[in-house]
């Protein structure tokens, strides 16, 4: 997934000072910052010519493109080129910008590592790199950028271990490390010093071993997204009770395990996003999730849950997203889940159900994903999905119906899969 992190460049707004021309009357040593600058370019392709139309020393450096500079001593305090097909690498010679605050090189072709000599632009407060196709490892120097505040990496091709040095980022508000190779153990102490961290993703790499419960000390935190990893053993029974989380996906992990706690333990008010589809977890349902009224998505597939299916889940209003598919669901479907009338998906196959298949899922006007296939479902073939006009995917095979498709099926015009022979791929 995605991640749920602000654009950064909304960041980037509020950090950016405006450019004016410098007094000719001050006197300024800013020569290491053109000579960083030409480096740069001189190590990029440029294809469009965009640096080389407006990158010219027969003009000051501040009124190049994505350049800005500080109004009393006209240093480079912003290089913001997000988009750019320029198609080069990163000049370590960038880290001579003693004076930067915004590094962001966002989606412009950059392969090669991420030099070391970045960590010594110490006043560095947004460092964003992502969407590139940069290899190697994170250098242990970003560690000293400690008045640092967003460090996007994310969707490179990095490998290798998260530095221990990052645990010195005492300021971090965002760090997006996603979608990489990195391998090895979360530091058991990165979190101990980021009480502003706000959102926190490392999701799409290969990391291993437990999740470090100073995650937990991070009373800031909104977006915690580590899917899709070979984590394992429990969560940490205190990162249920953050109360400012809104984001919660721990997906397709697979040695994740134990139970998660109950309303007891449980306190996520302000939720929104809860995956925790494709790993080990055990016991019921967790009720504590009664009490997240703000619920868009909750998705429990793939486990070893052993529960009926909540009736409580029928009082979360916001919901878009049910998926409990591939746990050990045990009754009927209830009715009452049809008052969730913003519900786009729903997902209950590969469980155990018995029973008919309630009739007032055809009230359910916004569903367009219903899968109820491989259970022990009875009954005749369930007429009301006629009534849903928005439906794509129905999947009702592996049950016990009987009786003919009725003729009101004609009606669902965006039906796309029809699934009674074939299984479909589970969003967890």
């Amino acid at each position: 997934m995605a991640m749920a992190f602000p654009p950064m460049m909304l960041t980037l707004l509020f950090l950016l000072p405006v450019t004016m021309v410098a007094d000719p009357s001050l006197h300024t040593n800013n020569d290491s910052d053109l000579a960083a600058l030409l480096a740069f370019k001189a190590q990029c392709s440029d294809p469009l010519g965009i640096l080389g139309r407006n990158w010219s020393t027969g003009t000051s450096f501040c009124h190049w493109v994505g350049v800005s500079c500080s109004r009393r001593l006209q240093r480079v305090t912003a290089l913001v080129l997000a988009g750019i097909p320029l198609q080069g690498v990163i000049s370590p010679y960038l880290g001579n910008l003693s004076f930067l605050h915004v590094l962001n090189l966002t989606n412009i072709n950059l392969t090669g590592f991420i030099p070391p000599d970045i960590g010594r632009s110490s006043h560095l407060i947004v460092l964003d790199l992502s969407r590139n196709g940069l290899s190697g490892i994170i250098p242990p120097t970003i560690g000293n950028l400690t008045k640092i505040k967003t460090l996007g990496l994310s969707q490179n091709d990095l490998s290798g271990e998260i530095p221990y040095d990052l645990q010195n980022l005492d300021n971090l508000r965002h760090i997006d490390i996603g979608t990489n190779h990195l391998t090895g153990m979360i530091p058991e102490q990165l979190f101990n010093n980021t009480p502003h961290l706000i959102d926190l993703n490392f999701g799409d790499n290969s990391l291993s071993g437990p999740m470090p419960p100073s995650i937990a000390s991070c009373p800031m935190l909104e977006t915690f997204v580590l899917q899709r990893n070979q984590l394992s053993g429990p969560v940490p029974p205190t990162i249920f009770n953050m109360s400012r989380l809104q984001v919660l996906i721990l997906s397709k992990n697979t040695y994740l395990t134990g139970p998660i706690p109950g309303n007891k333990s449980f306190n996520l008010p302000m939720l929104l996003n809860f995956r925790m589809g494709g790993n080990n977890f055990q016991g019921r349902i967790p009720s504590g999730l009664a009490s997240s009224r703000y619920l868009k998505a909750i998705s429990l597939s793939d486990n070893s849950f052993v529960d009926f299916i909540p009736a409580w889940f029928a009082e979360l209003s916001q919901l878009t997203l049910l998926s409990l598919a591939g746990n050990g669901l045990l009754g009927s479907i209830p009715g009452e889940l049809s008052n969730l009338t913003l519900l786009n998906v729903l997902d209950l196959s590969s469980c155990n159900l018995s029973g008919k298949i309630p009739e007032e899922l055809g009230e359910m006007g916004q569903l367009t994903y219903l899968h109820l296939s491989d259970n022990q479902l009875t009954g005749s073939f369930p007429a009301f999905v006629g009534n849903l006009s928005r439906l794509s995917m129905l999947g009702i095979q592996s049950n016990h119906l009987t009786g003919l498709v009725p003729v009101i099926f004609g009606n669902l015009r965006s039906l796309k899969c029809l699934d009674w022979k074939q299984s479909f791929q589970r969003d967890t």
